[in-house]
């Protein structure tokens, strides 16, 4: 949940960042976005292996 938090909190950034010209809050939200998704690969990764039997 905080992963999908992250990932949209990021776009808004991203946005914002576009909207007004700043490129500084558009790269943030940028990495942001990208902090997010990794987050939740990992942990759908690690539901997976869980699911699997594996630690």
């Amino acid at each position: 949940m905080k992963a999908k938090l992250k990932q949209v909190k990021g776009r808004k950034k991203e946005a914002d960042g576009i909207a007004l010209h700043n490129e500084r809050l558009r790269s943030e939200g940028q990495r942001e976005k990208e902090s997010g998704r990794s987050e939740e690969a990992e942990l759908r990764a690690a539901r997976r292996r869980r699911q699997d039997g594996q630690p």
